[in-house]
Formats: structure tokens, C-alpha cells, sequence
């Protein structure tokens, strides 16, 4: 399907967006006749488009799963679909809204912040803390930072754009009181991917000791796998000398370096983090188990 492709394909939307866009993708299958089989083939799909947006892959898992106990119980299968997407996508952007309202509140005791790369969900928490001077990497080579700092700054909101490599040289100064991040998935042990640079960011701020809060939902746990990304090394080079060079996207941030994690159910320690996310995807996990790292152990 061209959303698919879409989705497989954009690098430049957050996880956030393309997750709706996922959800979106089961509607156009009803613009033909459809059957379960068509359903289950969508969600695969979908799944393995972005392996390192796990929100992707369990909005696109939980449709099926509802579509499919929907239509055991006798509803019409495009009935069904309509039904599942509409009740999960309330349930994410409901998850959405409550992370910015506890992200925006917990923010607050900051004078100052350092944050990397493009989360809409901290650009719209910070859009409500206007008394936050804040620090944004440029997050090379898509520039996604440069996007977060101009929608702020477009905002009247204090902001200053820095290169990626100012980032500890910042914290170093004393010029930040704590690193914000969004994050891409939450691993089992309570580890998170987020865009390249983040680690050395952490690593940086746990020298100065300055916290790291993470903010994230739930839906983000990669119950059904993930891996990295790596985008095409023409974002790094394009020149005349045939240079090698490297573009991962993304890297994973130990838990260890997190602080604490800003999520749709309040702010989280590690521990309580892996609790709550065991209670959201209890049923999924346990159908997943064997055949990627879960949760339930």
C-alpha cells in the first residue's frame, strides 16, 4: 500500500505522526472488499516498515487484534475496522495529551534545558513553559532539531540553536539545569532509542550531574522487536571524492544515564516504568513470547 510506503519511507515526521498515519492505513482497505487475511497482511506490513518505532507496530498488532475478536463475535469486518482504529487511536492521542500535561507540569522547576533532535510531544510540552530558556541542538544530518528550535522560537518562546557538538560544552558551562528527551522505543530493560547523539549528551550531563528526563508513552515499548536504522549515507556527503561514510539514525540510551521517564502515567523510575508497561501489553507480550526480548520474563 502507498501508506506503507509512505510511512517506510518518511524521515523526516516523529513517531507520533506516523503512528496515526498507521491506524490511518486500515481505512483504505475498506475502499475494497476485505477479509481478515487483508488485515493481518496490513499489519505485518506495518510492523516491519519502521523497526525502530515500536508505536508503530503495536497500534498496527492491537487493530488486529481487536478487528479480529470484533469479527469472532459476529460484527462485519469493515465495521470492525472502523471500530478498532477509532478506539485506538483515542487511546493513543489520550496517552499523547496526558504526557504533555504531566511533561509541561514536571518542567516547570527548570530555569533551563538542553534537547536533541524533534519530539512533538516536548515541543509541546515546552510550548506551555515559556518561562524555560532552552538549548537545541541542530541534530544532524536531518536538521529535526533545527525544526523543534523554530517551531519554539516562532512561539516567542526563549530558545537558543546550537551545533551538535556545543551540546556538552553547554552543559559544561552550567548553562542548562537538565537534558529533555523524547524517545523512539523503550527497550525491555528500561533503556531507550532516540536519535544519534543523545548517549554522548547523557554522558555529558551524568559527568556534570544534571538530570535526563526522557519523555515518553507507553506505546513505545517495543514488545514486537526493533532495531536500528541506519538513512543513506548521501545525507552525510555528496561530493566529487567517492568517501565512505556512515549515517545511523538512531542509538540506544542506557538506563543507567536516565533520570527519570515523563510518561502518560506520571513520572517513572526505571522500575516503575518496566511495572507500567507490563501492565499495557501484558496480553500482547505473552502471545510474543520466544520470539523477541519481552517483557514478561
Amino acid at each position: 500500500m502507498d501508506l506503507v510506503k509512505e510511512i517506510k519511507e518518511d524521515s523526516g515526521s516523529g513517531a507520533s505522526q506516523l503512528t496515526i498515519k498507521a491506524a490511518a492505513a486500515f481505512l483504505k482497505l475498506l475502499e475494497n472488499p476485505v477479509s481478515l487475511k487483508d488485515v493481518k497482511k496490513l499489519v505485518k506490513a506495518l510492523a516491519d516498515a519502521r523497526p525502530s518505532m515500536p508505536s508503530i507496530a503495536n497500534m498496527a498488532y492491537m487493530i488486529g487484534i481487536i478487528v479480529e475478536k470484533e469479527v469472532s463475535a459476529g460484527k462485519p469486518i469493515g465495521e470492525a475496522i472502523e471500530d478498532a482504529v477509532r478506539r485506538c487511536i483515542n487511546d493513543y492521542q489520550s496517552a499523547l495529551r496526558n504526557v504533555v500535561k504531566n511533561a509541561s507540569q514536571a518542567l516547570r522547576k527548570y530555569g533551563s534545558i538542553l534537547t536533541h533532535s524533534y519530539s512533538s510531544t516536548v515541543a509541546s510540552a515546552l510550548e506551555d513553559c515559556k518561562e524555560i530558556r532552552v538549548y537545541a541542538t541542530e541534530s544532524r544530518p536531518g536538521y529535526e532539531g533545527r525544526k523543534l528550535a523554530e517551531r519554539l522560537a516562532a512561539k516567542e518562546h526563549d530558545v537558543a540553536l546550537i551545533v551538535d557538538a556545543a551540546a556538552s560544552y553547554v552543559i559544561d558551562q552550567g548553562l542548562v539545569d537538565a537534558v529533555i528527551l523524547g524517545c523512539d522505543a523503550i527497550l525491555d530493560d528500561g533503556s531507550i532509542a532516540n536519535k544519534i547523539g543523545s548517549k554522548m549528551i547523557a554522558l555529558s550531563a551524568k559527568e556534570a550531574g544534571i538530570p535526563v528526563n526522557i519523555v515518553t508513552d507507553l506505546w513505545k515499548a517495543a514488545i514486537y522487536g526493533f532495531s536500528l536504522e541506519e538513512h543513506p549515507k548521501e545525507e552525510v556527503y555528496i561530493g566529487r571524492i567517492g568517501l565512505h561514510s556512515l549515517n545511523p539514525y538512531f542509538e540506544v540510551l542506557p538506563s543507567k544515564l536516565i533520570t527519570a521517564y515523563i510518561t502518560e502515567e506520571g513520572v517513572l523510575n526505571v522500575g516503575e516504568l518496566i511495572e507500567e508497561v507490563k501492565l499495557m501489553w501484558k496480553e500482547a507480550a505473552a502471545s510474543r513470547r520466544g520470539r523477541t526480548r519481552l517483557w514478561l520474563k
